[in-house]
């Protein structure tokens, strides 16, 4: 079994759920003659009150109960799932770099897409501020429009991006990066001040930051008798929220290490944010090697930053994995192919499989089952690829997605889902070993 990342982070969950809610008050009803029962869904352009009775809120349980019921008897009883809707068209602004991980973004997506009855028009922005800008205007003013947007908060543009498609009432959900929270009191909940952005999905971010961490200072520990173990941190783009949220797990891990292996165990040398790339973790790490301290462990945001730090280790006469512990996150062929090796203890990821369930929620709703129903920020973990998974599946970036089955994840597709289990090992259990 994989073992799975931390769940969404308590600091996450408590300040989604203080948000106030949108909600529909449309009554929920049943279908006539044998058709399977449909629960109403949360339209951006019909919008209800904010906040509803105790009675009123006691009824809406007691029928969302009824409905699920009925759901579940249709699937036991051998109903005929609901077909699928006309095709639906979605713009996918794909930010392009880290290069590796956003083609599996994109291949999980197309996977998906194709058996979901989805047109995918995906275009790039080099990491570029104005090119992603330039793409969402094409977007939501070409004819025909996409039905819908998806985009990325990556370098800071998701706000505008929001604004952009509210404006021209195309609905947009963000991908991997949501808003930094110290912009969601500017931007409000999803489908609130700007009603077209439909919410977000996006992975634990601070606990993958958090495995990286618990394992290479797990294993440090082991290797090493030396105490404070000296552990430095390159992290992504200080603007990233991807980022952020990773280094506030391993901050949340140095504690809990502290308090496990005893007050000043953990030294944190130094957090390096970079530009996610390995070319740039390898030339900061060569300069840090020659003036820097000894280090026992090295955290690395990403696989692409742990790879140019391995080089810049060897180089440097280190032997990555025994004499600096590395860890990484993205479950590139790379970073697997360091695991196997022994140079790296885990890569974290599996998010990237965000495309796929990107295409999930969104064919759901178009068809009349909202993510709404869960949350409109939908946030699921990342799984540890360590040795053990790493020798199931060796040759993981090579992995043809269209072999997996992605509508087993659809709730209109199996109408006893009653929550999105996205997780790694849901897809991972499904796939034959790839040596």
């Amino acid at each position: 079994m994989l073992e799975l990342a931390p769940g969404p982070s308590a600091r996450y969950r408590r300040y989604k759920t203080s948000l106030p809610r949108h909600t529909d008050d449309t009554p929920i009803g049943q279908s006539s003659g044998s058709e399977t029962p449909k629960m109403s869904i949360n339209h951006p352009l019909k919008p209800g009150p904010l906040s509803e009775s105790p009675d009123r809120n006691t009824k809406r349980r007691a029928i969302s109960s009824w409905v699920r019921g009925l759901f579940v008897a249709a699937a036991l009883a051998g109903a005929t799932p609901p077909a699928w809707g006309g095709d639906i068209r979605v713009g996918f602004i794909n930010p392009t770099g880290p290069p590796e991980f956003w083609r599996q973004v994109s291949a999980t997506m197309r996977a998906a897409a194709a058996e979901l009855g989805i047109d995918v028009d995906e275009r790039h922005t080099q990491r570029s501020f104005d090119k992603a800008i330039a793409l969402a205007r094409d977007f939501v003013s070409q004819r025909p429009r996409v039905d819908y947007l998806i985009a990325t908060n990556d370098v800071g543009v998701g706000g505008e991006i929001i604004k952009l498609a509210d404006a021209a009432g195309v609905p947009l959900i963000l991908l991997n990066n949501d808003l930094d929270e110290k912009h969601w009191a500017e931007y409000g909940e999803p489908r609130t001040k700007y009603r077209h952005w439909l919410g977000s999905i996006v992975p634990d971010h601070e606990g993958g930051g958090y495995g990286i961490a618990e394992a290479i200072l797990i294993e440090a520990v082991r290797l090493k008798k030396n105490r404070p173990l000296k552990l430095l941190a390159l992290a992504g783009e200080v603007d990233t929220p991807a980022s952020t949220g990773r280094i506030r797990g391993l901050n949340r891990a140095i504690s809990v290490m502290g308090k496990l292996f005893g007050p000043g165990s953990v030294e944190l040398i130094e957090v390096r944010n970079l530009d996610w790339s390995e070319k740039s973790a390898e030339t900061w790490m060569r300069e840090f090697l020659q003036k820097g301290p000894r280090i026992d462990a090295l955290w690395a945001a990403n696989d692409p930053m742990a790879l140019g730090a391995i080089t810049a280790l060897r180089e440097a006469g280190y032997k990555p994995g025994v004499d600096v512990v590395v860890g990484g996150l993205n479950w590139s062929q790379g970073g697997v192919e360091r695991v196997l090796k022994g140079e790296m203890i885990v890569t974290h990821g599996g998010h990237f499989l965000l495309g796929a369930w990107a295409m999930v929620i969104l064919r759901d709703y178009h068809d009349g089952r909202d993510f709404a129903e869960e949350d409109v920020r939908l946030q699921f973990p990342m799984g540890a690829f360590d040795l053990s998974v790493a020798r199931r599946f060796p040759e993981i970036g090579k992995v043809d997605w269209r072999a997996v089955d992605f509508t087993r994840f659809s709730k209109i597709r199996n109408p006893a889902v009653m929550r999105y289990k996205f997780t790694p090992d849901a897809v991972l259990s499904h796939l034959p070993p790839t040596h």
